[in-house]
């Protein structure tokens, strides 16, 4: 199985989850691991420290929204993606396509402000990326953005879907509702590229077992780059729409 893992929300109350998180990975043989990191928050000079180690040591970093919490739930498709997925962290979903775009660029805009490098790969929180135009999605400047069906490169217009698992199972009924969902994913990945997506105490959830097995069987692990630089990877997954 060839792996895209990443770890959603590192945040400063979460650092020291994604450190267990890393040390599993790298117990189980996962090499490459993606960080998606929320800029708009209280970062500390030694948080940020780390995270320039962490990115040192070989991790690739994404930005990951801005607060990761959505001001208003107003809509009803905002109410529904709210029960159904994002409780209240899909900040997109409460801005126009203007202010998504804002957003996204003062996310990319944390990073060089801050002596990294600007993120190829923008997240959004719960993968919702709202109603922008593909004209503002463009002029951000990310080359790659991941929704939940897969990864959109937005200079070029390609869309491409790819299989998803996650673990974010805090309750007995999302456990139920994600180990149908990872099933469908993991075998429609027919040992293809498989998206492995981590939450910060995923590893302490009712899923961990699940999640350290999908992780002990990643014969090869890459990072979202190699997306863009080999070709070859997404090629077979190029949607149509």
């Amino acid at each position: 199985m060839k792996t895209l893992v990443s770890i959603h929300d590192v945040m400063p109350d979460t650092m020291g989850e994604v450190a267990e998180q890393l040390q599993i990975c790298r117990h189980l043989g996962v090499e490459k691991v993606t960080l998606l990191v929320v800029p708009g928050l209280s970062w500390s000079s030694s948080q940020i420290e780390q995270i320039r180690q962490w990115q040192e040591e070989g991790y690739e970093l994404a930005a990951h929204g801005w607060h990761h919490k959505c001001e208003t739930i107003s809509t009803l498709k905002h109410q529904l993606h709210s029960v159904l997925l994002s409780r209240d962290v899909a900040e997109h979903l409460c801005l126009t396509s203007g202010e998504i775009a804002k957003l996204m660029i003062r996310s990319g805009n944390w990073f060089e402000d801050n002596g990294f490098n600007r993120p190829e790969l923008y997240v959004p929180p719960a993968w919702a990326l709202g109603e922008i135009t593909e004209k503002a999605l463009a002029e951000t400047g990310f080359r790659m953005v991941e929704t939940l069906r897969g990864v959109r490169f937005p200079q070029s217009g390609e869309r491409v879907s790819l299989p998803l698992v996650g673990f974010e199972a805090d309750t007995a009924v999302r456990a139920l509702a994600l180990t149908v969902f990872n099933g469908f994913s993991t075998r429609a990945s027919n040992n293809r590229l498989l998206r492995v997506s981590l939450h910060p105490h995923d590893h302490k959830l009712r899923l961990q077992n699940n999640l350290r097995t999908i992780l002990r069987n990643s014969d090869e692990s890459f990072d979202y780059a190699s997306l863009w630089v080999g070709c070859d990877l997404r090629k077979p997954y190029a949607a149509t729409s």
